[in-house]
């Protein structure tokens, strides 16, 4: 009886974890495709691709509510389903590709940080810019004295 049920699990399981790894190989494709957007400057697809990735990150919620729903119902069992070869695969699978988007998350941060620095500077060389014309505006109206006399 025991061993049936083991199996069993070990199926629920694997299901899971396939599906899980699926969900992580789109994220991969979504985080990667926004890379690709933030890198040639596309930021109207970038708000839609935000919104997109927000959904994912509710997925992962429901992905960790299952799999703990699972360790809950089967305490004793579970780690011993969890130890079966097919499994284990998948696990390192799915860390695999979860440190490849933790990667290019990264990435995407210091490309944006990156570009968030060289708009800081270019807006502070327009504000610096502007109180120049602001000066020589105020001065060209000013009438120019050439000689010392006057």
């Amino acid at each position: 009886m025991q061993f049936n049920e083991i199996t069993e699990l070990e199926r629920e399981l694997m299901s899971t974890l396939k599906e899980e790894y699926s969900f992580y190989q789109s994220l991969y494709i979504l985080v990667d495709r926004q890379r690709d957007l933030i890198r040639i400057e596309k930021d109207d697809k970038l708000l839609d691709l935000f919104a997109e990735i927000e959904r994912c990150h509710q997925r992962l919620k429901k992905s960790e509510e299952r799999l703990m729903l699972l360790r809950t119902k089967n305490p004793k069992l579970f780690p011993l389903a969890a130890s079966a070869p097919g499994v284990r695969k998948l696990v390192t699978s799915i860390t695999t590709l979860v440190q490849k988007n933790m990667k290019l998350v990264k990435e995407n941060e210091d490309h944006l940080r990156a570009r968030h620095g060289r708009v800081r500077s270019e807006l502070d060389g327009l504000k610096n810019s502007s109180k120049i014309m602001v000066y020589l505006r105020e001065r060209s109206d000013a009438p120019l004295f050439i000689d010392s006399k006057s």
